[in-house]
């Protein structure tokens, strides 16, 4: 009787120290989440306090993604960049700003749709022009006396497709214009091979009766199917038929480009394109080969034309040659 009453009293505090422990346990996360909660309050008074500071004439997104508008300014975290000489570009995928050094870009893919909708209304209420087109360049190595290349690639863009002349992000100087005066380039294409291969096999089969009633005679009928399977003799041809087929496909090759600035210096970088790339920069920015039309409709032709051919050759109706020879029907006239 003592052995159960001392068992019973060592489960009675071992339950009681697990109670105490457990409550022990949910008032110091309690007081973390208190804490936390006081900290995310502290937080947002300070950033309250930013942005009444501020007085913004627009702001959007909340603590942790925000930009805020400010007469012809636009303000990010730590930095007021003023809107003269940027220019932006937008679609379905993406909003950029292009900006002089030493921003070189800002992108608000952080932003939802409606919020991105917000800041484009704002900069076209600043007059802040749109980029109608525009390439990357990743080659820095003869540009770093005029761009400031602070990340891996700028951008070069046009907010006229009329205008024969570009400006490129990160520029030291606002004011700088570059053309594109030669382009060098020779797509490289690769074959990728596949091998069908199908096989039949073909024969006869001869049974002799005697092993079958042989092997019936010593092992009941388990004997008759061992005999009769020893007893045949099997004759089998194997034939395969092999199907090869071949696909070009395009790889990205080196171009290289020849730009001008304004200032007469002329430099040649190297960059990795397509062919349909080097038929879009020789539309809109190459200035020796290309023959403008006014308006932008034309342009908006061409693309569509283009995009129109690839998909007539996607779908069979055109030889990648005839695709080719499209394209360049296209590009001349």
């Amino acid at each position: 009787m003592m052995g159960v009453g001392i068992t019973v009293t060592l489960i009675v505090v071992v339950i009681i120290g697990l109670i105490f422990a457990l409550i022990a346990n949910n008032q110091y996360n309690d007081e973390k989440m208190q804490k936390l909660k006081q900290e995310e309050i502290r937080k947002q008074k300070e950033f309250q306090q930013v942005i009444e500071k501020m007085k913004p004439d627009k702001f959007i997104g909340d603590q942790d993604v925000w930009i805020a508008f400010k007469e012809k300014n636009i303000v990010i975290p730590e930095k007021l960049i003023p809107l003269d000489n940027c220019a932006y570009y937008h679609n379905q995928d993406k909003t950029i700003l292009m900006l002089p050094d030493p921003y070189d870009s800002v992108s608000f893919r952080a932003f939802n749709d409606e919020q991105r909708q917000e800041i484009v209304d704002y900069l076209d209420k600043y007059n802040v022009p749109q980029i109608q087109t525009y390439f990357r360049i990743t080659d820095g190595s003869g540009l770093s006396d005029k761009i400031s290349f602070n990340h891996d690639y700028e951008y070069a863009y046009m907010v006229d497709t009329n205008d024969e002349s570009f400006q490129i992000s990160g520029s030291k100087n606002s004011k700088l214009k570059w053309k594109l005066t030669n382009i060098e380039f020779t797509p490289h294409y690769v074959t990728d091979y596949e091998v069908t291969t199908q096989s039949e096999e073909s024969g006869r089969v001869n049974g002799r009766a005697g092993a079958a009633i042989l092997g019936g005679l010593v092992g009941g009928t388990t004997g008759a199917v061992i005999g009769s399977s020893m007893g045949r003799e099997i004759n089998s041809t194997t034939i395969s038929h092999s199907n090869n087929s071949a696909n070009a496909r395009e790889i990205p090759a080196t171009a290289l480009l020849t730009i001008e600035s304004s200032d007469g210096d002329k430099v040649k970088i190297a960059e990795q394109y397509y062919e349909d790339d080097i038929i879009i920069l020789k539309k809109y920015f190459l200035v020796e080969n290309e023959t403008r039309e006014e308006g932008n409709q034309n342009n908006s032709n061409f693309v569509a034309e283009l995009q129109k051919l690839k998909k007539m050759m996607d779908e069979g109706l055109l030889t990648e040659e005839e695709f080719k020879q499209g394209k360049k029907k296209l590009l001349e006239g």
